[in-house]
């Protein structure tokens, strides 16, 4: 059996290993003549991987397809375990016992290396909005303590654990937030952000998506290369020494409406959580469908 999930250094995604080798040891012997399907919105690229899929929690970015691929209409090849949340379900026409939440749940029955010090106000962005914009520099004004999804998975783990409240706008920050009661807040900078997803996974915890909307920024460097392009797309390059002071008097005065919003953070409220009985009800499930998987495939069969 083959563990599949995207390779790319983000911390949702890294989550896989970490979680499935814990509570599945022995199985992924890296075998690809049956796959499986955890943490991430990957569903629109099982059907890249050849034979028997297993989805256990994983779940789909609606509304996106370059980014995150087609459903699969022919589901011959899948057992589907469970699925992310009942939005993902819906579409793929599964019933309400096909769906739980997001497997990074499963953390809080995981012991941590490190005791969580709830201390600071913690910042997050998505993988994707990094190479924007200097955050850091952003959380340094803010007084906030910076968490880069890129910087590996128990530094990221480690960083969230000192947190006292999480501004997120990568989806597996407030999953993992959410996991270590951990108050979170969700924004969004970008039109990258898949609000799908989001609404999935927050409609499994009884929860609603309402992010705070941020303008977006973009570094003086940014700016230029991201002007220079769509200028030079249309043929009007020689306009690029006119249109970049106006571009920069817009990008400061984004940049203060941002910081203004996200200081008021601190004074609007403490975030949100799931309800501690949702909560436990998810967590019990989901260790219930790992018991269901090792049932269905014993370990002797694929270890």
């Amino acid at each position: 059996m083959k563990l599949q999930y995207h390779k790319g250094k983000n911390f949702g995604d890294e989550l896989n290993p970490l979680i499935w080798n814990h509570f599945l040891p022995g199985y992924f012997n890296g075998h690809d003549e049956v796959n499986f399907l955890g943490i991430g919105s990957i569903l629109g690229f099982g059907n890249k991987y050849s034979g028997k899929k297993i989805v256990l929690s994983s779940g789909f970015g609606d509304g996106a397809q370059s980014t995150y691929g087609r459903l699969p209409q022919d589901h011959q090849d899948y057992d589907f375990i469970c699925v992310r949340g009942p939005l993902t379900a819906q579409l793929l026409n599964l019933s309400d016992k096909q769906w739980v939440t997001d497997g990074a749940i499963l953390l809080a029955d995981m012991q941590l290396s490190f005791r969580p010090d709830p201390k600071h106000i913690s910042f997050m962005p998505h993988v994707g909005s990094m190479v924007f914009y200097d955050h850091q520099k952003m959380c340094q004004e803010l007084g906030w303590n910076f968490i880069d999804p890129t910087s590996g998975i128990d530094e990221v783990i480690y960083q969230m654990s000192q947190s006292k409240l999480l501004v997120t706008e990568a989806m597996h920050g407030a999953i993992v937030a959410d996991t270590f009661r951990i108050p979170w807040i969700p924004y969004v900078g970008y039109k990258t952000i898949n609000a799908f997803k989001w609404q999935d996974w927050c409609a499994s915890m009884q929860l609603k998506y309402e992010p705070l909307i941020l303008k977006p920024y973009f570094s003086e460097v940014k700016s230029k290369e991201l002007l220079a392009e769509k200028l030079n797309a249309k043929g009007l390059s020689i306009l690029l020494p006119l249109i970049s002071p106006i571009l920069k008097l817009v990008m400061n005065r984004n940049w203060k409406y941002n910081m203004r919003k996200l200081k008021s953070l601190e004074t609007l409220g403490s975030g949100q959580l799931s309800r501690d009985e949702i909560f436990d009800d998810r967590l019990k499930a989901m260790k219930e469908k790992i018991v269901e998987f090792k049932r269905i495939y014993p370990i002797e069969n694929y270890g």
